[in-house]
């Protein structure tokens, strides 16, 4: 069993991310204050480093520096080591509305503070 130090929730949207001079696309099914899991088809070595946008309405988005860190048949984990501040935001009260426990989330949020620039 799997032990989880951030609060994950369910997120449908698209997103897309970046190697280098490689563009793809993906489907995220969950998303956290440290990182995300996302569906696609290309296949991408553990510890590569992505830039992902994540699409959560038509004029809103998120911005993440990524890394993988777990690669299966359908989609790829990843930790993000860098986002801005209005992406945290975003990221936050995404997690924040999807979870009723507020002390939780505030504790995840003081541990992810470094990755914020």
């Amino acid at each position: 069993m799997e032990k989880r130090y951030f609060t994950r929730v369910d997120f449908r949207k698209g997103a897309s991310l970046k190697q280098e001079n490689h563009l793809f696309s993906g489907d995220i099914q969950n998303i956290c204050l440290q990182g995300l899991f996302v569906k696609t088809n290309q296949s991408v070595p553990l510890n590569t480093p992505l830039q992902v946008t994540v699409y959560c309405s038509s004029d809103s988005y998120i911005q993440l520096n990524t890394n993988v860190v777990r690669c299966e048949e359908n989609g790829i984990g990843l930790q993000i080591s860098k986002m801005d501040v209005n992406s945290f935001v975003l990221l936050r009260n995404l997690v924040a509305t999807q979870c009723n426990d507020h002390g939780r989330i505030m504790r995840e949020t003081y541990k992810v503070t470094n990755c914020i620039h």
